[in-house]
């Protein structure tokens, strides 16, 4: 095992990563990715077994790259927390509104086919963080705003014009089908990664 978190006796990987791969670290009281460097806190876990340091390296790994746009916005770029008020409080108006109305799955949808590249997109831009700052002011703070006052619709309008913007400053033309909607896996939908539903 390597000295890095996820060799750490500190980090909790008896109950799972979160969404971003990232486990709970009882010293610092904050989440941290397997793959991270280790701190001066730094302890080994001998009696951690290879297969468990494995999986949580494995899991770490596969959610360093996000496809979730917002997420690499407020968190990979300007370094809020992954559970910070903001991508919380859009999650959950996903997961709680967005998911139980078929008007706005075109929506959702269109977050897992063109999110990816405007990821790739961001992460390469050498502006990337004064552009992240301007989406953070100008939309995404905003859009929460408008959900906390319960003004949906105007929410989603005010988001929508985040994403065309964000497809005019790149250039992407990725075009949602009908056929995109329909295969699309709705449980699943909103996470940056399209998703087909499972069939039997």
């Amino acid at each position: 095992m390597d000295k890095n978190c996820g060799s750490c006796t500190y980090l909790d990987l008896n109950y799972g990563g979160d969404y971003n791969g990232k486990y709970y670290c009882n010293k610092k009281w904050e989440r941290h990715l397997a793959t991270d460097t280790a701190c001066s806190n730094y302890t080994k876990a001998y009696s951690r077994s290879s297969s468990s340091y494995d999986n949580a390296i494995d899991f770490s790994k596969s959610k360093q790259q996000s496809n979730c746009y917002i997420t690499t916005i407020l968190c990979d770029i300007l370094k809020l927390s992954d559970t910070n008020y903001y991508i919380s409080t859009l999650r959950n108006f996903r997961d709680n509104y967005l998911r139980y109305k078929m008007e706005y799955k075109h929506l959702l949808v269109e977050y897992d086919i063109v999110g990816p590249i405007i990821c790739e997109n961001l992460i390469m831009d050498k502006q990337k963080r004064l552009i992240a700052s301007k989406l953070f002011y100008n939309y995404i703070s905003p859009v929460v705003s408008l959900i906390e006052d319960k003004m949906f619709m105007d929410a989603i309008v005010r988001y929508s014009m985040m994403v065309n913007k964000l497809k005019d400053v790149y250039s992407i033309n990725a075009n949602i089908t009908n056929k995109d909607i329909e295969d699309c896996d709705i449980n699943l939908a909103g996470h940056g990664q399209y998703q087909k539903k499972y069939k039997y």
